[in-house]
């Protein structure tokens, strides 16, 4: 069996400007190296060792894993990736909490949002999309131990989550930095046992 644990970057400077990612990238602030040491602690404090560190390919999540595991191979998977936003990249995150006010009564606000985004501009990715690339590389990981870090972005990390049955129902506003999920499992066959936690 093996151990997925599932970690969103630390703050990027796009994030502490409140600006949308996607594939747009920046490096961490002061602040995000911080958030990635502090949970380093609680990795060593709780005895945990990785057989294995993979990353999406942003500055932001390279960064992030390195504070998170010093010393072990690291390798970078694109299929982590955030979502792409299109045309919206790096545009204020208050464009899309509009956008989120008006889905609010719906089963899941996020995902009418990304459906909308994705509806009208061909350069958003459509959310199943990340699902499916998300997953794959979930599989790709499986293989490289019993105990993986997985450093990801938000969205992505939410979608996956919600699709592999995780309870998302407590997170709102989406993850925080450095918030861990965890998945126990092998390929095709995995169950979500930690939903979105901020302390371990």
């Amino acid at each position: 069996m093996t151990r997925i644990w599932m970690v969103r970057h630390g703050e990027s400077l796009l994030n502490a400007a409140h600006r949308l990612q996607g594939w747009s990238d920046a490096p961490l602030t002061a602040r995000g190296v911080e958030q990635a040491s502090a949970r380093a602690g609680d990795f060593a404090r709780l005895g945990v060792r990785f057989d294995a560190v993979v990353s999406a390919d942003g500055i932001r999540h390279r960064q992030t894993a390195r504070v998170l595991a010093p010393e072990a191979e690291r390798a970078e998977d694109e299929d982590w990736r955030e979502i792409c936003f299109g045309a919206l990249e790096g545009a204020k995150v208050r464009k899309v909490s509009g956008m989120l006010a008006r889905f609010r009564d719906t089963a899941d606000p996020m995902r009418e949002v990304l459906l909308a985004l994705a509806a009208r501009d061909i350069g958003a990715e459509h959310p199943d999309v990340v699902v499916a690339r998300a997953s794959a590389a979930l599989e790709r990981a499986a293989g490289l131990g019993d105990e993986v870090l997985v450093v990801t972005s938000g969205i992505t990390k939410m979608l996956l989550l919600g699709a592999l049955g995780g309870d998302l129902s407590r997170v709102t506003g989406g993850p925080s930095n450095l918030s861990v999920s965890t998945l126990d499992g092998a390929p095709g066959a995995w169950t979500v046992t930690r939903a979105v936690v901020d302390e371990l």
